[in-house]
C-alpha cells in the first residue's frame, strides 16, 4: 500500500506520523518497535510516498480508528504538491473551531479544547481545516498553542508539530487536526478522561533548516574572568571541598573566558563541579542536557541541599509541577536547569530558553553525539543547532568514555578547538579490581557480598533468566536482593530503582539495563556474574562503585562458557561489524588474562600508558604477581584467609599434559585426562596413552579449574584465540626445568581482593551517624547519600569534629548543608565521645585525596623514608589519614624489597609488656607467621591483632 505523509509530531524521543492513502483513507502509522526505539518514526518527513505493509492495531480505542502497525516499510519519490493531494482526497473543513470533529469539541477554563467521551465521540481523530480567522501563538503554557479568537477569550489548540513555530497562522490556512490519546492528570486519577485537541501542522509545509553553529571567534560574548579568583571560596563554602581535582580548576576557567570545551573525565573524578560551581557565580542560568531522568533528579536535589537553585523538565513532573517550574524559569531564580534533549528540542523550550539569559549550555554524556560512540542517540546532533541560538551561551561537553575517533567526532560538531579539549586520567585509583575463574558462582558471589556486608552494590548477568534465577537465589539466602532487566514491568523497574536509591544496603542484580544514570556514591562493590561484552562496557559499569572516593571492589567471574554466548551474538551481527566486536573481545580477553598490573591493559584501551608497575589495587599486584609467588611470602598480613603454598607439582602435571597434547586443547580436555576420564574424546584422542594421564586425582576438577586459572594469571600458559586452547609461554617452560611455583591452596574459593583501608575510623560512631542520615533522609523524602557521603561520615567517625568549624573542615560539609545538618549531627558525636571518654582531635586540613599522594612519590617509599628518618606510625598514618596496620603493611613491603627497618621506632609502637613481648615471640617462633589467628588464640587472646603485627614485623626482622 503507498502513503503520502501528511503530519508528523513529536511523541517522546520519537515521532508519531499521520499519512493519507490514495484512496482516501486517513491512517497513523505506529512503528512495531515503538517500546524499545527511541528515535521510533523519525525517518519519516512530510511530503513523502511511502510503500508499507501494515497490520490493524490490536488495541485501538476510539476515536483513533486510523491506527496501523508498519510491518514493512519503503521510501519511494516525494510527492510535490502535497496541498492539492490533500484537498481530493481528504477535502477539508472551513470555518470556524465549531466544525473540526462534528462539533463535539468543548473548552477548559483556560480555552483549551478537548472531547470528552460523556458528549459522544467523532468518527475519526484526524481532520483537514482551513480557519476562517487568524490564528496566534500563546506561549505562557507548557506547550506551544494557537489561539482561535472568541468572544469569551478564545480556543486553543496545542501545537505537537515539528515546523518552526510561526507567531501568527494566517486564515484560510491549510491545517491538520488531530486528536491526542485518552489522557487525565497523574494528580486527579479518578478525574475524567479527555482527548486534547492538537495543531500537527500546516500547509505549504516547509522542513525547518537546522541553525549551523557560529565559530566562537564571531562571536562577541561577556566574559567573566573577573570570577576566577572566587572559585576557591566558592568551593569550601558551598561545596564543602578543599581542594580541587585534576583538571578542575583549568575547565572551570575556560567556562569564565567562554571558551566552548570538551572535558572527558571518568566517572566519580568530578566532572559535575567544572559546571555546577560557575554557575553559582554566573549572572544567568545553566542548562544541562541530559539523558537520565534518575540522574537529574539526583543531581537537583544534591544542588539544592547544597543551597543552589536548580530544578529539571521531564516527564516525571506532573502537570501542576511542570508550570510552577516553569514560572521559576521565567522569573530568572533558577542557576540550573537539568532536561532530556529531546525535552530542550522542543519548540516551546527553545523559545523559552531564547528569553532567557543562558550563560553556560551543558552537554552530559556527549559520546552520544558521535555515531563513532557505544550509546550514539541521534537527538544529540540536533543539539548543535539548539546552541547556534544561544549565541551568549559559552558550550561545555563532558563524557566519562571517549576514545580519539569520538573526541574528534564531538569537537567537530560544536566547533570545539584542540587547545580547549581536556582529557583526565582514565584511572580510577580507589577501584581495586579482581578477575577470578568462575568456580563456584553462587558461593563466590556470597563470599563477595559478605565481605560487604549493609553495603550496596550492583551484580551484573548477561541475560534475563540468570537476573530472575540469581535474584531469586540471594533473595533465599537472606540477602537483601532486587532484580532489574528491560523484561519486567516498567512499575516494578521504577520501583526497585527507587529503593536502590533511597534504602541503605540494596544490591541490584541486572541486566546492562540498569545503572545508567545512577548516582548513587556509596556502591561498594560491582560483580560481573557473566564477562560483560567489552572493555569499555566494563569500565563504564565499574563506574558507577565508588563515586564518594572511597575504595570499592570490582569483581569479574570468567568463564569460557561466556566467551561462546559472547561470541555466538557476534556471529549474529552484521558482517560488517563482526571484525570490530571480535577485536574488542580479544580485547577484553588480554584484560583477564594478564598477569601484570590489569590498569595497563584497561587504560591502554583508551590510549593512556600506565606507567607504574604496581597499582596496589588490584589482584595482580597485591597478591598474584609472580614475584611474589616465587618467593613464598604471605602477602596479605590479615585474617583474610590468603595462604601462599608450594604448587609446583600441580604445574608441572599441568603443563607437562598440555605438552604432551600438542597445546591445542582447552582447559577442561587437560582437566580431564589428569583425572583419568573416560570419555569419548579423551579415549578417541589416544590421550589415555599419556605419562599423564590420570596423575591428578588428588585435586577435583573444580580445584583443577580453579588451579589452572592461576597458572594462566601468572604468566605460566595463554590462551590461544578463538577457541581457548592453552599455549606453554616461557615462564612455564622454566617450570618445567625446574622453576618453582607458588600459589593459593587448591580448594579455596577465591574471596574478593579486600578494599583498601581509606582511613582509620570508629566503626560504632559510624554507624549512629549512618543511622541518623538514613532517619534524616525518610523525614526529608532524599537518598541519603544526598544528605551526606560516605566519605563524610567516615571522616566525621575519624576526626569526631566538636563545633561548626570542625565541621567545615569535613569533606562535603558547605556552609548550607552545616546549617542544616550540623544541629543534628554535632550532638550525636559529642554525646559519642562523652561516653567513651574520647579526647578531642585535630582535623586536619590536607584532604583524602591529597595525603594519598603523598607528595606524587610511590606510597611505600614514602613511609619507608618517613619511619626510617624518625617519624612514629601513629605521627604517619595521621598525616596521611591511614590506619596503624597500613603503615605496617607498607613497612613490611619495604623490608621483603630488602630495604632496612628501624626495631627502635616498631617497638616504641609496642603496648605488651616484656612479658607478653616475649610470648608473643615464642608463639610466632611455634606457630610461624602466616597466619595471626594461632598466635592469637595461643595467648589467650591477650595480644590485640593491632599489636601482632607490629611483633610479626618484629620477629620476621630478627630471624630472617
Amino acid at each position: 500500500m503507498k502513503v503520502v505523509i501528511v503530519a508528523k509530531t513529536r511523541m517522546r524521543g520519537g515521532a508519531c506520523i499521520g499519512a493519507l492513502t490514495f484512496d482516501g483513507r486517513s491512517l497513523r502509522l505506529i512503528a512495531k518497535d515503538q517500546e524499545t526505539n527511541n528515535n521510533f518514526n523519525m525517518d519519516y518527513q512530510v511530503g513523502e510516498v511511502w510503500e508499507v505493509e501494515v497490520s490493524e492495531d490490536a488495541q485501538i480505542t476510539p476515536p483513533h480508528v486510523e491506527n496501523v502497525i508498519v510491518q514493512r516499510k519503503r521510501r519511494l519519490a516525494p510527492m510535490m504538491k502535497i496541498d492539492q493531494f490533500i484537498e481530493k482526497q481528504m477535502p477539508p473543513l472551513p470555518g470556524g473551531v465549531e466544525v473540526i470533529f462534528d462539533g463535539l469539541t468543548q473548552p477548559t477554563s483556560t480555552g483549551t479544547l478537548y472531547i470528552a467521551e460523556r458528549n459522544g465521540l467523532p468518527s475519526r481523530s484526524t481532520i483537514f481545516w482551513r480557519p476562517n480567522q487568524a490564528l496566534r501563538r500563546d506561549d505562557d503554557r507548557k506547550r506551544i498553542r494557537y489561539r482561535y479568537p472568541t468572544g469569551d477569550g478564545g480556543r486553543t489548540l496545542t501545537f505537537v508539530g515539528f515546523q518552526r513555530p510561526v507567531s501568527e497562522i494566517p486564515a484560510g490556512t491549510l491545517l491538520r487536526v488531530s486528536l491526542a490519546h485518552w489522557w487525565r492528570p497523574r494528580e486527579k486519577p479518578e478525574g475524567e478522561l479527555r482527548c486534547y485537541v492538537q495543531l500537527s501542522g500546516w500547509f505549504p509545509y516547509k522542513i525547518p533548516t537546522k541553525p549551523q553553529p557560529v565559530p566562537a571567534q564571531r562571536i562577541q560574548k561577556r566574559t567573566y574572568e573577573n570570577k576566577i579568583p572566587e572559585i576557591d571560596q566558592v568551593l569550601n563554602q558551598v561545596f564543602g571541598y578543599q581542594d580541587f581535582r585534576h583538571l578542575q580548576r583549568e575547565i572551570i576557567a575556560n567556562i569564565f573566558r567562554k571558551q566552548d570545551s570538551l572535558a572527558v573525565m571518568p566517572t566519580g573524578s568530578g566532572k559535575s563541579l567544572c559546571y555546577q560551581l560557575p554557575a553559582t557565580l554566573l549572572p544567568g542560568m545553566t542548562v544541562v542536557v541530559s539523558p537520565l531522568i534518575s540522574l537529574m533528579e539526583d543531581q537537583v536535589l544534591e544542588l539544592r541541599e547544597w543551597g543552589i537553585p536548580a530544578v529539571y523538565l521531564n516527564s516525571s513532573l506532573t502537570h501542576s509541577q511542570y508550570l510552577e517550574t516553569l514560572a521559576r524559569i521565567k522569573s530568572g531564580q533558577i542557576k540550573l536547569l537539568y532536561a532530556a534533549p529531546e525535552t530542550l528540542l522542543r519548540p516551546e523550550t527553545i523559545l523559552l530558553l531564547k528569553k532567557c539569559r543562558v550563560e553556560c549550555f551543558v552537554i552530559d554524556e556527549a559520546h552520544c553525539i558521535s555515531e563513532w560512540g557505544h550509546d550514539f542517540r541521534p537527538e544529540y546532533r540536533q543539539l548543535a543547532g539548539l546552541r547556534a541560538q544561544l549565541p551568549q551561551a559559552v558550550t561545555l561537553a563532558v563524557t566519562a568514555t571517549a576514545t580519539q575517533r569520538v573526541r574528534q567526532d564531538i569537537k567537530k560538531s560544536l566547533l570545539v578547538s584542540d587547545a580547549n579539549e581536556f582529557i583526565s586520567s582514565f584511572d580510577r585509583k580507589n577501584l581495586v579490581l579482581s578477575v577470578v575463574d568462575k568456580i563456584d558462582a553462587l558461593e563466590q558471589t556470597r563470599d563477595l557480598i559478605d565481605a560487604h556486608k549493609g553495603q550496596a552494590g550492583i551484580i551484573y548477568c548477561s541475560t534475563r533468566d540468570r537476573v530472575d534465577t540469581l535474584s531469586e537465589q540471594l533473595q533465599m539466602l537472606g540477602y537483601p536482593v532486587l532484580p532489574y532487566h528491560a523484561g519486567m514491568e516498567s512499575d516494578a523497574r521504577r520501583r526497585h530503582q527507587h529503593r536502590f536509591r533511597y534504602e541503605e544496603g540494596i544490591i541490584m542484580v541486572a541486566t546492562i539495563a540498569f545503572g545508567m544514570g545512577i548516582n548513587k556514591s556509596n556502591v561498594r562493590f560491582i560483580l560481573h556474574y557473566n564477562l560483560p561484552k567489552n572493555l569499555e562496557n566494563y569500565y563504564q559499569q565499574i563506574g558507577r562503585a565508588g563515586r564518594d572516593g572511597l575504595s570499592a571492589d570490582c569483581l569479574m567471574l570468567y568463564s569460557y562458557g561466556d566467551i561462546a554466548t559472547i561470541r555466538y551474538f557476534i556471529e549474529q551481527e552484521d558482517p560488517k561489524r563482526r571484525s570490530g566486536s571480535e577485536h574488542r573481545l580479544k580485547t577484553l580477553l588480554a584484560y583477564t588474562d594478564t598477569h601484570t598490573c590489569r590498569r595497563k591493559p584497561l587504560l591502554s584501551y583508551f590510549g593512556e600508558t600506565y606507567e607504574k608497575d604496581d597499582c596496589e589495587a588490584c589482584d595482580n599486584c597485591l597478591h598474584s604477581g609472580t614475584e611474589h609467588l616465587a618467593a613464598g611470602l604471605e602477602l596479605t598480613g590479615d585474617e583474610s584467609g590468603t595462604q601462599q603454598v608450594d604448587l609446583t607439582t600441580p604445574a608441572r602435571q599441568y603443563l607437562v599434559c598440555v605438552k604432551e597434547t600438542g597445546e591445542i586443547f582447552g582447559m577442561m580436555h587437560i582437566i580431564n585426562i589428569l583425572r583419568g576420564s573416560k570419555s569419548k574424546k579423551v579415549l578417541g584422542k589416544g590421550h589415555d596413552r599419556l605419562s599423564s594421564y590420570n596423575i591428578g586425582l588428588e585435586y577435583t576438577k573444580k580445584q583443577w579449574r580453579y588451579l589452572a586459572g592461576q597458572f594462566i594469571r601468572q604468566g605460566l600458559l595463554r590462551r590461544v584465540q578463538p577457541h581457548g586452547s592453552l599455549e606453554l609461554t616461557s615462564v612455564g617452560e622454566a617450570v618445567l626445568e625446574g622453576k618453582k611455583v607458588w600459589g593459593v591452596v587448591p580448594g579455596y574459593i577465591t574471596k574478593p581482593t579486600a578494599s583498601k583501608v581509606d582511613l582509620e575510623y570508629d566503626s560504632d560512631l559510624f554507624e549512629q551517624l549512618r543511622s541518623l542520615r538514613t532517619k534524616l533522609a525518610g523525614e526529608r523524602e532524599l537518598p541519603p547519600y544526598v544528605i551526606f557521603h560516605d566519605r563524610t561520615l567516615t571522616e566525621m567517625a575519624a576526626y569526631y569534629p566538636r563545633t561548626s568549624e570542625d565541621m567545615t573542615r569535613i569533606y562535603g560539609v558547605g556552609k548550607h548543608k552545616l546549617e542544616q545538618y550540623g544541629p543534628h549531627f554535632l550532638p550525636v558525636i559529642k554525646a559519642y565521645c562523652k561516653e567513651k571518654e574520647i579526647e578531642p582531635v585535630n582535623v586536619p586540613s590536607m584532604s583524602i585525596a591529597q595525603a594519598k599522594t603523598a607528595r606524587g612519590r610511590k606510597r611505600t617509599q614514602y613511609i619507608w623514608e618517613r619511619f626510617q628518618a624518625g617519624d612514629s606510625i601513629q605521627a604517619i598514618a595521621s598525616e596521611l589519614g591511614f590506619a596503624s596496620s597500613t603503615i605496617l603493611n607498607h613497612l613490611k613491603k619495604a623490608f621483603v624489597s630488602g630495604k632496612p627497618i628501624r626495631l627502635d621506632g616498631l617497638k616504641d609502637a609496642s603496648e605488651l609488656s616484656q612479658a607478653d613481648e616475649k610470648g608473643v615471640m615464642k608463639a610466632f617462633e611455634e606457630f610461624g607467621t602466616y597466619r595471626l589467628r594461632p598466635v592469637f588464640d595461643a595467648l589467650d587472646q591477650t595480644a590485640s591483632y593491632d599489636q601482632l603485627h607490629i611483633w610479626r614485623l618484629i620477629y620476621r626482622i630478627t630471624t630472617e
